[in-house]
């Protein structure tokens, strides 16, 4: 822990000083079969908040392929889910910087794809406009929306010419509600356009296309500045506490489930209404 992050902690001590630390206890939808058949693929998978949609799948009986960049990483985590659940899963390593492409029904599974989660992200946690570089801004746009916006492209194209009904969803951020001038939150905002325009294009060919927008949620991503290893999950936000990535991994669920069929160009907030702040 750099000095930086001591310093914050410290603070978070002297100013929460008598009152008591935040735990969670996780809410969850029973497991119901609601997504039984169905072949999911999230990006950015092998941990936090992907890594716990899979899971939340898996228990709802869909069939899970994560994709990441470091097969090694893959690995472990398909034999950690056989650990704690017994299934098996299914890896695709990144292909190609050239070329963003959907793995191919025959390598993959037979009938095709029913949902795709554009999970994978990426901040550099700059202060501000002053502090960002040219590689920086383009390291943050090319893994948040760009990624994002060309396998929505390619996964579009392939489903819609079946003619069973499919789901696409975006791991979107409270951080686009807000005017923001560094990286991470332009390309959550880029993101959610996105979803309205897509939805608009695409329901009535059977994809719908919705968002979920966590807080501040205790993964890899934000333990720079949300530390939980002494397990106080208080955050000085409008719900008193950070979030759990099995929290937002349920909402991912409703939305993929046939419950939530007429809801389609929406992002769903999951952070207590924090962005009404």
């Amino acid at each position: 822990m750099n000095i930086k992050n001591i310093l914050k902690k410290a603070a978070r001590f002297i100013l929460s000083a008598g009152q008591q630390p935040v735990h969670i206890e996780i809410g969850t939808i029973a497991p119901s079969e609601m997504l039984s058949g169905r072949k999911i693929v999230i990006t950015g998978g092998i941990r936090g908040i992907g890594f716990a949609t899979a899971q939340a799948c898996i228990k709802q009986g869909a069939d899970v392929l994560i994709a990441g960049r470091k097969e090694s990483t893959l690995q472990e985590s398909a034999k950690n889910w056989v650990l704690v659940l017994i299934i098996s899963c299914l890896m695709c390593p990144r292909r190609s910087r050239r070329k963003t492409s959907l793995p191919r029904q025959n390598l993959v599974w037979g009938g095709g794809i029913d949902g795709l989660i554009c999970n994978a992200g990426l901040s550099l946690h700059e202060e501000s406009i002053g502090k960002v570089s040219p590689e920086q801004f383009d390291k943050q746009f090319n893994t948040n929306f760009r990624g994002a916006y060309f396998l929505a492209q390619a996964y579009v194209e392939e489903v819609t010419s079946s003619t069973k009904p499919s789901d696409l969803i975006f791991i979107s951020s409270e951080t686009a509600d807000h005017c923001v001038d560094i990286p991470y939150g332009l390309s959550k905002a880029a993101i959610n356009s996105l979803i309205g325009s897509l939805s608009r294009r695409f329901y009535r060919k059977g994809v719908r296309v919705n968002g979920v927008a966590p807080g501040v949620t205790a993964t890899d991503m934000t333990k720079e500045y949300a530390d939980v290893s002494d397990g106080d999950y208080s955050y000085e936000a409008a719900s008193g506490r950070l979030f759990l990535p099995e929290e937002v991994a349920e909402v991912v669920c409703f939305l993929l489930s046939s419950a939530s069929r007429c809801i389609s160009g929406e992002v769903i907030h999951v952070n207590a209404g924090n962005h009404l702040n």
